[in-house]
């Protein structure tokens, strides 16, 4: 089977039309019948049925439409691909992090990105969780890494990476306790780093998934919200792989539990299916044997 011949064919089966496929391919009608004819002898079965002026496939064409539409896709995205690589000076890859991660793994896997592959520029931004889907879904993003909350559509895929604990910051002699249950707080209100529309969807999240009941307070940023935690104003949540990064004076880090246990949230990395940066897969690569060496 040549990719030339499975090209007709989608074409002729788009078009609902030999005479309009021939048009668009460029090639006489005869042409794209034979090279169609060429096609069910090399696969060995029939394709379609002809009639006097219109044609319908049988189930094997139904197949080959439905999955070559994909492959000549995909054939076509990796065509652009190659040749972005081979002619751009510097390409990007753009990673969306859940903004209550704040480990040392992913500064880690920049910075060996960053030495392997000198002509790739690295953008990185932080949102929650409904942000980071909608920076994906509109492709300004290639890839996010977050706690997957929701069930995805099939234009995303998932790569599980591993479960990160969750702890809790919270102002200095808050507690002497090494650990606070998440059903005790009330006495300070649980910081969301989170803008505007997403507030009312990331604060329905917090309910669900860990049950927390008490009142919420807003920040722009992370630092924002550990000004807020100093201040004695609030608790922050953050997720980490074995180590964090450096806190900011005046501020505690303590196990969070629920039922005495403690906190874990399995985090991925979601990027579209058939996404075409190629470096998406070599930085979740890099980022898992980060992890391995901590």
């Amino acid at each position: 089977m040549l990719l030339k011949q499975l090209e007709y064919f989608v074409c002729v089966v788009d078009n609902n039309s030999f005479t309009q496929a021939a048009t668009e391919q460029y090639v006489s009608q005869s042409a794209i019948s034979q090279q169609i004819k060429a096609l069910e002898t090399s696969l060995g079965v029939e394709l379609m049925v002809r009639e006097k002026r219109s044609f319908h496939l049988t189930p094997a064409g139904q197949y080959l439409y439905r999955s070559g539409k994909k492959l000549l896709e995909r054939f076509h995205d990796i065509k652009v691909e190659t040749t972005r690589i081979g002619t751009d000076a510097r390409v990007s890859l753009r990673i969306g992090y859940l903004n209550r991660y704040s480990g040392m793994a992913m500064q880690q896997t920049v910075i060996r990105m960053a030495k392997r592959y000198k002509n790739l520029d690295i953008r990185m931004y932080s949102g929650s969780h409904e942000e980071l889907y909608g920076m994906l879904d509109d492709r300004r993003v290639d890839v996010i890494f977050n706690d997957q909350w929701q069930i995805l559509s099939d234009d995303f895929e998932s790569h599980l990476i591993d479960k990160a604990t969750t702890v809790i910051e919270v102002p200095q002699g808050y507690t002497k306790e090494g650990s606070v249950e998440i059903k005790t707080i009330d006495d300070l209100p649980l910081i969301l780093v989170c803008r505007g529309k997403y507030t009312i969807g990331e604060e329905e999240h917090y309910r669900k998934a860990i049950g927390y009941a008490g009142a919420f307070a807003y920040a722009r940023t992370l630092e924002e919200a550990r000004y807020l935690v100093a201040g004695q104003q609030g608790l922050l949540l953050l997720d980490r792989f074995k180590y964090l990064t450096d806190s900011m004076p005046g501020i505690e880090r303590k196990v969070l539990t629920n039922h005495g246990k403690s906190m874990e949230r399995n985090y991925y990395f979601v990027s579209q299916r058939n996404q075409s940066n190629t470096y998406v897969e070599a930085f979740r690569e890099m980022f898992n044997q980060v992890l391995s060496e901590f």
